[in-house]
């Protein structure tokens, strides 16, 4: 009897300390891996690091709750699993990351250049020359920040596989208010090079202007902005060195600058890239179906365009449908960065009736259609006119009807035989048929301040007064100023 007691006893000692082992061991192994994980983040340039242990074992390790700081970039995620087939090999095995919060600043705005190489755990730290992965899943959110908007959070889904050593494939998806991005790549991690496709891109405008007013300058801004964007991308990074091309697509835009009262709606555009990195492309189309200054209003608007660069855009052909008629553009350069623009208008049966109804005060009316050429500046202070003329477009009948007494009895006397025509003439009783109009914008040897000279010639439309009337008026002073186009608080770069 006492035999077997003490047999139980002994049984039950060895059973309790093969439990305490076991808890042990657990205990050990879960504190090696937080030592052993906190070490390599940090290691890595980390810096603020937490995480919990959830399970750690020879086949797989569960971090919950792990967040970090590497330089200003903040990572937090709900999980991270690490599985291994097989213990006994050199490798995490597949990697799972769930629930990743990433703050993503895409303008800049969060770097101090005045102390940004200083970091806590900022060491330099060589690239690997492999990763000790067999497969990664990401799910979680990238959250985009920029100064001044609120942040936009939008879901990534990334899956990537390990084909041979050192090189990666993978997919990505990319899903927020009105965005979505589907790609794939491969990475080779001994030649730091990333190839990618980005063969699905969409973007809805509206939800996202604020974001692209803080990556692109938009002059007179800001802008309210609405269309459908849809392209592709491909290309190949290698270090810092990008080399991509993609097309852009826009369908239904619309813009409006509200303090200055410029609308743009009816927007289309179609570029190809050539060189994504440098803001390169082919020349392209665009078109807009109006385009409206306050009352002025452009109808239309066809363009080819190419970009050159950030500040280069180099206009090919323009045309479009204003004041009854129609204008082109010879092939000008537009720098953004400048704020001003020089182009020569080329006009075709443009209606003298429109064309004076936006004048200020002007004593008189008239019908018919000008062609012309003359050359424009746009810039701060509003638009200047250059060097061009307008005249009567052959074969079209013209007619002119005065509201200017003295404007043609002034120089004569009553006792002249063409008074009495003159002065009905000039107090609009008599319309004048319109056989020759030209008007000449700043004339070469013209006096100094005069801005314009104005011929016209005709004969009073009753036929059965014969009295030929030619005048000759002359623009003292900015010609600019006679057009009510609010030119110069709306169509200027301020």
């Amino acid at each position: 009897m006492t035999f077997a007691i003490n047999k139980r006893r002994i049984v039950l000692l060895v059973g309790g300390l093969a439990l305490a082992m076991m808890i042990a061991g657990l205990l050990a192994r879960l504190t090696l891996t937080e030592m052993a994980v906190g070490s390599l983040l940090k290691m890595a340039g980390a810096s603020e690091v937490k995480f919990n242990v959830a399970q750690a074992s020879p086949w797989k390790v569960v971090l919950e709750d792990i967040g970090f700081q590497m330089k200003t970039q903040l990572f937090a995620a709900k999980r991270v699993s690490m599985a291994r087939l097989h213990w006994w090999t050199p490798s995490l095995g597949v990697v799972r990351v769930e629930e990743v919060r990433l703050p993503l600043v895409v303008d800049g705005s969060d770097i101090d250049p005045k102390a940004w190489p200083t970091y806590k755990n900022s060491a330099t730290m060589q690239s690997p020359t492999s990763v000790p992965v067999e497969e990664v899943y990401v799910d979680g959110q990238l959250i985009l920040r920029a100064a001044e908007v609120p942040e936009q959070a939008v879901t990534v889904k990334l899956e990537a596989h390990l084909l041979a050593k050192n090189v990666w494939t993978g997919k990505i998806q990319v899903d927020g208010p009105g965005l979505a991005v589907k790609g794939e790549g491969g990475y080779d991690l001994a030649k730091d090079r990333l190839d990618f496709k980005l063969a699905d891109i969409s973007l809805d405008l509206k939800p996202w202007q604020n974001f692209v007013q803080r990556l692109v300058m938009l002059p007179a801004g800001p802008w309210e902005m609405e269309g459908k964007l849809t392209g592709t991308a491909e290309g190949r990074l290698v270090g810092k060195a990008l080399t991509a091309g993609g097309t852009v697509h826009l369908r239904d835009g619309r813009v409006r600058q509200e303090a200055k009262d410029i609308t743009a709606e009816g927007i289309e555009a179609d570029l190809e890239f050539i060189d994504l990195d440098q803001i390169i492309t082919k020349p392209g189309a665009v078109r807009i179906r109006d385009v409206r200054f306050g009352a002025f209003s452009l109808r239309e608007l066809s363009a080819e365009l190419a970009l050159a660069g950030s500040d280069k855009i180099m206009v090919s052909a323009l045309s479009l449908q204003a004041l009854g008629g129609r204008a082109a553009a010879e092939p000008f350069k537009y720098f953004p960065s400048l704020r001003e623009l020089d182009a020569v208008l080329l006009v075709d049966g443009i209606s003298i009736e429109e064309v004076m109804a936006l004048t200020k005060d002007l004593p008189a009316k008239a019908t018919g259609r000008v062609n012309g050429r003359f050359p424009v500046h746009i810039d701060e202070s509003g638009i200047r006119l250059g060097t061009g003329w307008l005249e009567l477009k052959p074969g079209v009948y013209a007619e002119l009807q005065l509201q200017a007494n003295g404007l043609l009895t002034g120089g004569i006397g009553e006792k002249n035989p063409s008074y009495a025509v003159l002065k009905k003439v000039e107090s609009g009783l008599l319309k004048l048929k319109i056989s020759e109009l030209r008007l000449d914008i700043r004339p070469p040897n013209a006096p100094a301040g005069r801005s314009a000279q104005l011929r016209i010639s005709g004969s009073p439309v009753d036929a059965s007064v014969k009295a030929p009337v030619s005048l000759d008026l002359n623009v003292n002073g900015p010609l600019e100023k006679l057009l009510n186009l609010g030119l110069d608080s709306r169509l200027s770069f301020k």
